[in-house]
């Protein structure tokens, strides 16, 4: 032990201990710019810049026309039936909204409480101010669809949770679709959370992409429909899908 204290003292810390130094401020550093570009606002736009700015994350949403999705419905029996249809974003962000919760039935009259006993320690407080906290700690809103040549982008707000600790962010997903096992699945090449690309760091993309899906509660019809497609492209401003 006393030699190498000696040692070091005479030559300093060894390659080992200068390398493990590096490593572990790389990551802290890594880490620290992660966290101050997730919670960097992206800009909210109704179309890019002509001199975009290269520190700024642009997310414009898709189209909801009413007018240009007034055939969602039809389509979406066809789509079930194994008709080969195409969509545009409108109508894809009208079968989402129709997807959207209910809102919530009216509270029951709360019934009167039983009288405490001897002994019983009181029940907790519930905060009425911020009131009840979702379960999670990224908790998806609704998606929003836009298609951009080729490729499809899914924005949407989440809420992120921290112990109660809530604050609000987009994601931004742009992407294609790839073949994975029996069914066709979401590719995305870039991935923002705020201001974050998610893409640059491949352990963090796959999770978060996957939570958004399941967030989303599809009916078992279309489901169904979905896993018997033949092929999924995007083409001229549509999305073409082609069933059995």
């Amino acid at each position: 032990m006393a030699d190498n204290k000696i040692n070091k003292a005479l030559y300093g810390p060894s390659m080992l201990e200068v390398a493990l130094g590096a490593v572990l401020g790389l990551l802290i550093g890594v880490v620290a710019a992660s966290v101050y570009l997730v919670f960097k606002p992206v800009q909210l736009a109704k179309e890019m810049p002509k001199e975009p700015s290269r520190s700024v994350v642009y997310y414009i949403p898709g189209s909801e026309s009413t007018a240009k999705s007034k055939g969602w419905q039809a389509k979406q029996k066809l789509f079930i039936a194994g008709t080969r249809i195409q969509v545009v974003e409108d109508e894809l962000n009208a079968w989402i909204s129709s997807l959207a919760a209910p809102p919530p039935a009216p509270a029951k009259p709360a019934k009167p409480a039983d009288k405490p006993k001897p002994g019983d320690k009181p029940p907790p407080k519930a905060n009425e101010a911020q009131g009840p906290v979702p379960e999670g700690y990224i908790i998806p809103g609704k998606p929003n669809f836009r298609i951009i040549g080729d490729k499809l982008q899914v924005g949407l707000k989440c809420t992120l949770n921290w112990y109660g600790l809530m604050t609000e962010v987009t994601v931004k997903a742009t992407g294609g679709f790839r073949k994975d096992g029996d069914r066709f699945v979401f590719a995305p090449d870039t991935l923002y959370l705020g201001s974050c690309p998610l893409h640059m760091l491949p352990w963090a993309s796959p999770p978060l992409v996957s939570h958004i899906i399941s967030s989303v509660k599809v009916p078992d019809e279309i489901s169904a429909a979905w896993v018997k497609l033949n092929d999924v492209t995007i083409e001229g401003g549509t999305l073409k899908l082609a069933g059995q």
